[in-house]
């Protein structure tokens, strides 16, 4: 299951195809039995093909869903087209798909400045409650 999204029927498909191909590979065809070192293939080509998806997925969780504040940088970054544009393809074609530099240097400064007014809002609430 991807972090974030909980999507995992697409995924567990595709590493259950993936495994059979690399047992049928690696098998010749069934004529030879497989062992564990013989699915290292397949787990080569599944980080290979789907390390870095999970790896942005990571980053994001660990970033956005860690407190308040953050959730509410997030809620304000997803309301970016290029955001949705970019969450889109990525869904779309189950990778992290490559986006337009400056572009993505304009969405780093705006999720830094939503995290930082959602922390200041956090501690003048707090404030005002005590």
């Amino acid at each position: 299951v991807t972090k974030c999204s909980g999507e995992g029927i697409y995924f567990a498909a595709k590493s259950g195809r993936m495994c059979a191909e690399a047992i049928v590979e690696r098998s010749q065809n069934g004529q030879y039995l497989v062992d564990e070192s013989d699915l290292r293939i397949y787990l080569d080509r599944w980080d290979k093909k789907y390390m870095l998806t999970y790896q942005v997925l990571d980053i994001l969780q660990k970033v956005f869903y860690r407190n308040n504040p953050a959730r509410e940088a997030f809620v304000e970054m997803c309301d970016d087209d290029y955001v949705q544009k970019m969450t889109f393809d990525s869904y779309l074609y189950k990778t992290v798909v490559p986006g337009n530099p400056l572009e993505d240097a304009k969405l780093a400064v705006n999720t830094i400045g939503s995290i930082v007014r959602s922390n200041a809002l956090r501690s003048a609430a707090k404030a005002l409650s005590a």
